[in-house]
């Protein structure tokens, strides 16, 4: 057997690697169009002019003082009692906040107010 020190360790050779060439493709204009047109804030920005126009086509249609007296107005009717009787019930639990948020140090109020949006966070994702 021959002893580790008297074998010379094998090295490869070190060549100069040619860097490789990619191709840049510029897409067309038809493709950057399309991935425009189909991009979430394009179609946000669809539903909403959708709606923008068929609001205005109702109105158009129907009439001004109509639409307000057959359906704005029953809606309110509908809609504001119960606003009003959640705002008036919600009146001790936003005494009770606002009364944690004037006893808060500034770093206290702070960390409330990140909390808040953590909790409201919450409450919107499900």
């Amino acid at each position: 057997m021959v002893a580790r020190a008297t074998l010379k360790p094998r090295r490869r050779a070190v060549r100069a690697v040619e860097k490789a060439r990619h191709s840049v493709t510029v897409p067309s204009l038809l493709t950057v169009a399309a991935r425009l047109a189909l991009s979430r804030p394009a179609k946000a920005a669809y539903v909403t002019v959708g709606a923008v126009g068929l609001a205005a086509l109702a109105v158009v249609l129907i009439g001004p003082k109509r639409l307000e007296q057959e359906v704005l107005k029953p809606l309110r009717g509908a809609i504001e009692p119960k606003a009003e009787k959640i705002w008036a019930d919600s009146q001790g639990l936003r005494e009770q906040i606002a009364g944690m948020f004037q006893s808060a140090t500034p770093a206290g109020r702070e960390k409330l107010a990140r909390n808040f949006q953590s909790w409201i966070g919450h409450f919107r994702a499900t």
